[in-house]
């Protein structure tokens, strides 16, 4: 008989203090965009937490959120785009985010909403089309769906 393998709980509080540092850090040594990188930071930190504890959608979900939002805002530095391209790739970065959350968590649909909004508007965004919404809602949209999803983790029946 095979001894089962112990899930580590309380791994995100260190995550967390990491993750806060090391762009802290990276800031101090005059790392451009640094300040980006403590979403993806954040973000890797709840990834682990759900990867190697006790595999909680409440970790997954900012996890995946929190390191694509990082992603989103790190791409276009890394590979010096244009500013056009910027918008687009943060937003279908958020969706490709939120869609890995369905593919983990098939059973729980909900991120399949902001996956779908979010792509679709990466793509009205990227040919030009990103005023079917009005200009005043735009810097919302993000963080409305962040408040919703975040909502929805806290009202949210949990099924374990």
């Amino acid at each position: 008989m095979q001894p089962t393998q112990r899930r580590r709980p309380g791994i995100l509080g260190g995550s967390v203090l990491i993750a806060i540092g090391v762009p802290l850090l990276l800031q101090a040594i005059g790392t451009p965009n640094a300040s980006a990188y403590l979403f993806l930071a954040l973000g890797l930190a709840f990834g682990l937490a759900w990867f190697l504890g006790t595999r909680q959608y409440v970790y997954l979900v900012p996890g995946a959120s929190l390191i694509t939002f990082g992603l989103g805002l790190v791409i276009p530095s890394w590979f010096n785009l244009s500013n056009e391209l910027a918008a687009p790739i943060f937003l279908g970065a958020l969706a490709i985010g939120f869609f890995i959350v369905f593919v983990v968590e098939p059973d729980r649909p909900a991120p399949l909403v902001p996956a779908i909004l979010l792509a679709l508007f990466a793509l009205l965004t990227l040919y030009g089309r990103a005023d079917i919404m009005p200009a005043w809602f735009q810097p919302m949209f993000v963080p409305l769906l962040f408040i919703a999803l975040g909502v929805y983790l806290l009202v949210e029946r949990r099924t374990n």
